[in-house]
């Protein structure tokens, strides 16, 4: 136990001195001022206060929910292009430490960072946001209570080592690791077509191939904004989302170290 706490302790130390990891830190509390302050302000601008404004605030607002999973998994994932570039990987291995263990101690630490993530950014935008999201008499920020808020986080973050064990899997570099995060926007929009009415029924389990999908479809079902006859109990997303996407750690943390060995 001692040596995971001189871990922690080596990683707190180290919050401030890396850029990436900065840029981490900086990056849930500027999405929540913009979603609390410049969001509302151009919805307001450009909208009639009708349907359509509340169809693109919602989308906003699962947006938002959507990107705290890729912090952790950013942070963690250039880490570990980090240690292959440098290859530092098989020093570890002889460390009493090890590597699995090391592995598990960075995905549990960058898991943490991500629930912490999206706790600030939508904890952030419903305390700071005030009536911006209110639209045809209701304020949307009123169907998410702090504790679905954390519930979902405790969840969706578990997609942070799925993701970041893939992406130090298939990159070479951080240059080709920068190329898949950019191409990564596509996980965080396949969830948010959730709120499409044509994938209410059961075309809603087509979007189940993306991890993500199924921790914010049982967070918009808890929050009493998605019913539909096909839903199953927002606990029932949750329970597939968290079996799902441990099942994909195991796999995606073989499949990197597969990925060192060769």
């Amino acid at each position: 136990m001692d040596k995971y706490l001189r871990m922690l302790r080596f990683e707190l130390k180290n919050l401030v001195r890396e850029s990436m990891t900065v840029v981490m830190i900086v990056y849930p509390l500027m999405m929540m001022l913009v979603g609390a302050f410049v969001i509302p302000a151009i919805i307001d601008t450009f909208s009639d206060g009708g349907p359509a404004e509340r169809t693109a605030s919602l989308f906003v607002l699962v947006t938002i929910t959507s990107i705290g999973p890729f912090i952790g998994a950013a942070m963690l994932g250039f880490n570990l292009l980090d240690h292959r570039d440098e290859n530092t990987l098989d020093t570890i291995r002889v460390t009493p430490v090890s590597l699995r263990g090391y592995l598990t101690f960075k995905a549990i630490y960058a898991y943490v960072f991500s629930v912490l993530g999206t706790i600030v950014m939508l904890g952030g935008v419903k305390l700071l946001a005030g009536d911006g999201y209110t639209v045809m008499g209701e304020n949307l920020l009123d169907y998410f209570t702090f504790a679905n808020i954390v519930y979902y986080a405790l969840v969706a973050g578990l997609f942070t080592p799925v993701f970041a064990f893939f992406l130090a899997a298939v990159s070479k570099n951080k240059i080709e690791g920068f190329a898949y995060m950019k191409m990564s926007g596509m996980i965080i929009i396949v969830p948010v077509l959730a709120l499409l009415d044509a994938l209410q029924n059961y075309r809603q389990y087509f979007l189940g191939i993306v991890p993500s999908f199924w921790p914010l479809k049982g967070f918009l079902v808890e929050a009493g904004l998605l019913n539909h006859a096909h839903n199953l109990p927002g606990f029932g997303y949750m329970l597939i989302g968290a079996l799902y996407m441990a099942t994909l750690i195991y796999v995606t943390y073989r499949v990197f170290d597969r990925a060192v060995k060769g």
